[in-house]
């Protein structure tokens, strides 16, 4: 179970904060003052700055070609554009950049909606921007960020689905944030059994979840003492009455993200005597929660 949340967390982390480069801008041509020498006459003459086509014995045209006199190579800047997204294809033109591809606009996406986040510095071409599309498209009541298929697309609000209120999640679900970021928008909020314990049955305290086969997560209902070391857990003091332990103690992630973590100890005085109560840790290793050595 922990290995599960350990790998979902930063699976989840890690693709929601990828930064794709943009592709390297196609090389210009510098200008260069032209300056012509010669007689014209009889075929030949010398030419300096500007450079013009030869021809070969066969009579093949050779060298650089004028793209406003000729049907040969064009230069992209001025004829369509290439655009290379982060699902590894480069498409042409404008306006049909598929889902996935990396955009600036809706109007360079085949499906008009460039969806954005306010972590990513790019957006990507998506069924969607916001809940409202795909009501209003009839695909769905929620615009939902999928990490595997690195865009963002509609669904029906089930469980885990990412959402912007709860009246984009299915009958019965709360959308609310898995995990408290200080900077608003960074990760999405989702669709879950509740948003606070308020919302569950009596005795039960709303807990954070998350799916790795997924890469999604939900606030779920737990009964008291039920998660397990180096599992997730809410804010104290609900996190210590989830805990098998009763110790929730947090961690930092990316150094601004703190996550809750049950674990062995919250002090010295938890553990036996001798002992240390070493603090929680979330690393590329997974979560592990507070221990005694």
């Amino acid at each position: 179970m922990s290995f599960k949340l350990d790998r979902s967390l930063f699976a989840l982390i890690s693709v929601l904060t990828v930064v794709a480069c943009r592709g390297d801008d196609n090389p210009g041509s510098s200008d260069t003052d032209a300056s012509s020498s010669g007689d014209s006459s009889g075929g030949t003459g010398s030419t300096t700055g500007t450079p013009t086509p030869t021809t070969s014995e066969s009579g093949t045209s050779t060298g650089v070609v004028d793209p406003s006199t000729s049907t040969g190579p064009v230069d992209p800047t001025t004829d369509g554009f290439e655009t290379c997204g982060f699902i590894d294809e480069c498409t042409t033109g404008s306006s049909s950049l598929p889902n996935g591809a990396q955009c600036d606009s809706d109007d360079q996406c085949a499906s008009m909606q460039c969806y954005s986040n306010q972590i990513l510095m790019f957006g990507v071409c998506a069924e969607c921007n916001e809940d409202a599309d795909c009501v209003a498209a009839g695909t769905g009541t929620a615009c939902s960020l999928s990490p595997l298929a690195m865009t963002a697309v509609c669904t029906q609000g089930e469980p885990g689905s990412g959402c912007m209120s709860d009246e984009a999640c299915m009958d019965g679900l709360f959308c609310a944030p898995v995990i408290e970021v200080p900077i608003p928008g960074v990760l999405p909020d989702t669709c879950g059994e509740c948003s606070e314990s308020g919302d569950c049955a009596m005795g039960q305290i709303c807990n954070p979840e998350l799916d790795m086969a997924t890469l999604s997560g939900q606030n779920k209902c737990v009964e008291p003492g039920s998660v397990p070391n180096d599992g997730l857990c809410a804010k104290n003091p609900e996190g210590d009455m989830a805990c098998m332990s009763g110790h929730c103690t947090d961690a930092t992630v990316m150094m601004f993200l703190t996550i809750h973590i049950c674990g062995e100890c919250a002090e010295d005085g938890d553990c036996d005597q001798g002992q240390t109560c070493m603090p929680a840790e979330a690393g590329m290793g997974g979560l592990i929660g507070s221990t005694c050595v």
